[in-house]
């Protein structure tokens, strides 16, 4: 019973690494904190019904959060960023598109 039970909920569990350095935790409905080694910052994503079931919202990766708010995310670390958000979201098999 319990193998049942826990095949039926492993349909609903979220794989949160990344990979070696990143992770994703979901912090809320819209709300999501990226993990990259020690720095941090959360981004909106925003949850649909339909496909795609997610929109990236790229523009709301501005600043880590402290004690590492000074450092500058530039363009480029953004689209990094954005790729591994993306792989996330392709490892548990949720659609999405990025604006």
């Amino acid at each position: 019973m319990f193998d049942s039970v826990n095949r039926f909920l492993k349909k609903f569990r979220t794989i949160k690494v990344i990979d070696e350095l990143s992770s994703m935790e979901r912090l809320g409905r819209d709300e999501y904190k990226y993990i990259e080694g020690d720095h941090a910052l959360t981004l909106q994503v925003e949850m649909l019904s339909g496909t795609p079931s997610r929109v990236i919202y790229s523009r709301t990766i501005k600043n880590w959060m402290p004690p590492y708010d000074k450092e500058k995310i530039t363009e480029e670390k953004r689209k990094e960023i954005v790729k591994k958000i993306c792989k996330y979201f392709e490892i548990n098999n949720t659609s999405y598109t990025v604006k």
